[in-house]
């Protein structure tokens, strides 16, 4: 008796459209919560000096956060127009070069004590000696060797970032699944064929897990280190400095602003490479399924 099969079917083509319906009911509101939450906190605090309001109120638009975004945005200061733009580009090349150089050094230090006995054994001690120590507390030492500025700026968060990268990439070729590499070595792959086939595509989903933590501790690092070894530009820098004023609402738009950056690099970059990779390849599932 032959029994009649359910149809396959493949899943239904999403539209631009519906991608920017879905993308705004699953992040907005997240958005919206924050902001009546401060609000909040505003009419309760009653002080505008210290708890400046969001300014999406009638009435609560002057001196507020959204006023003075809209002044550090749009409005020339000197010489310079888009004030707070300009720190934000100083701050973020100085953090994308950061990384860059923490990715290829921490992924290749973590591939290599992962296939390396005798690395592994030299490189466990001193990863335990390093990983206590905060960035930050390299700034003074680097003052002294690159003074004030971008080589500073970069050499804390490449250090920030690099630890991580190399710890998730050396647990992440430490722990490929051995089936896989049986199977491999059943069929005669060896060496960088086992290696592109195998180890690297299954230690992925560290390696993107250690880069976005690394990510994360470098704009820690980078933010905090501009508040005391940046010259004149960056947000950190911007942050710290307009407390000479009392300018919370300033202080507030650079914190927002390096939130917004970070919430960007996190959707439209590392969503859509392991979306590319790991999910599609169902190794990862993806954030919101099940």
């Amino acid at each position: 008796m032959v029994t009649q099969r359910d149809e396959v079917r493949l899943p239904p083509q999403i539209s631009g459209r519906e991608r920017t319906v879905m993308w705004i009911r699953d992040n907005v509101p997240s958005f919206i919560a924050v902001i009546l939450i401060w609000e909040i906190l505003v009419w309760f605090a009653d002080e505008p000096a210290l708890f400046p309001s969001f300014g999406i109120f009638p009435g609560t638009f002057g001196s507020s956060i959204l006023q003075r975004a809209y002044e550090v945005i749009f409005l020339k200061a000197g010489e310079t127009s888009c004030i707070l733009c300009v720190h934000a580009w100083h701050t973020s090349y100085r953090i994308i070069i950061g990384i860059a150089i923490a990715s290829v050094v921490g992924i290749s230090i973590g591939i290599a004590m992962g296939i390396s006995v005798w690395f592994e054994k030299f490189m466990v001690p001193i990863m335990s000696m390093l990983l206590p120590i905060p960035a930050l507390a390299w700034s003074p030492v680097c003052v002294l060797w690159f003074g004030l500025g971008n080589g500073t700026m970069i050499f804390i968060t490449a250090f920030a970032a690099a630890l991580p990268a190399i710890s998730a990439t050396w647990t992440g070729v430490k722990t490929v699944n051995p089936v896989w590499t049986r199977a491999a070595r059943s069929m005669n792959a060896s060496g960088m064929v086992l290696f592109r086939k195998i180890t690297l595509p299954g230690s992925l989903p560290f390696i993107l897990s250690g880069i976005r933590i690394g990510l994360a501790r470098a704009w820690r690092a980078g933010i905090a280190a501009e508040m005391v070894a940046a010259s004149d530009w960056g947000l950190g820098y911007a942050i710290f400095d307009s407390r000479e004023d009392l300018d919370m609402s300033f202080m507030l738009v650079g914190i927002a602003t390096i939130a917004l950056v970070g919430f960007i690099i996190e959707k439209f970059i590392f969503e859509r490479v392991e979306r590319a990779t790991v999910i599609k390849w169902g190794m990862m599932a993806e954030v919101g399924s099940g």
